[in-house]
């Protein structure tokens, strides 16, 4: 559903609460100013295992947390202030986490949950200069893409309890953040364990 604006939250929200077998939704505004607004919607469709949300975020919508069988996420242009990885962290089926310019802050700590996550994706973040994950989390994680994140100047924290990790790749990032991964980098000894890492 493309070109969705503020005023039509009250309608969208009443249609989708009518989809019982619905299993994928993706909702894209009308411009990169127009938020989008579904809190209106009391729960989600029951089926839905993929979810595609274009468009400025005011706060994560209150339903997010009942999504038991969402299993791919994408959130492009969110730019959310609040910390939005506490409503998802819990979501049992996600295997597949894209992040767009979803949030404005500059830290993100990934500190409990995702336990099925298999693929994890953070691209044009503009202020985004720490990642940090826990021992325990993401514990199947096995492909990490950071794309067009500038001011991110090292490899994520906690990178080295990633095991299953198979791929890193680095898009468009910062030459301290190349450089920290190569021979005798400072985050040398995080990322020995993955196959495969690519930086362009």
């Amino acid at each position: 559903i493309t070109n969705v604006k503020a005023k039509d939250e009250k309608d969208l929200c009443a249609s989708l609460q009518e989809m019982k077998v619905l299993c994928l939704l993706d909702l894209r505004a009308a411009n990169e100013e127009e938020f989008l607004q579904v809190d209106a919607l009391s729960s989600p469709p029951p089926l839905l295992d993929r979810l595609f949300l274009s468009g400025k975020l005011e706060k994560v919508p209150h339903w997010f947390c009942s999504l038991h069988s969402l299993i791919y996420l994408r959130m492009g242009g969110s730019r959310l202030e609040e910390d939005f990885l506490p409503h998802i962290e819990a979501l049992p089926s996600l295997l597949y986490l894209s992040l767009i310019n979803a949030s404005v802050r500059e830290e993100l700590c990934f500190n409990r949950g995702f336990v099925k996550l298999w693929y994890l994706q953070f691209q044009n973040f503009a202020l985004l200069n720490k990642i940090t994950i826990e021992k325990g989390v993401m514990s199947n994680l096995q492909f990490l893409r950071i794309d067009n994140c500038p001011e991110l100047n090292t490899t994520p924290q906690g990178l080295q309890y990633l095991t299953k990790l198979k791929v890193l790749a680095l898009e468009h990032v910062s030459k301290e953040l190349k450089d920290s991964i190569r021979g005798g980098g400072m985050d040398r000894e995080k990322v020995q364990h993955i196959r495969k890492i690519y930086h362009f």
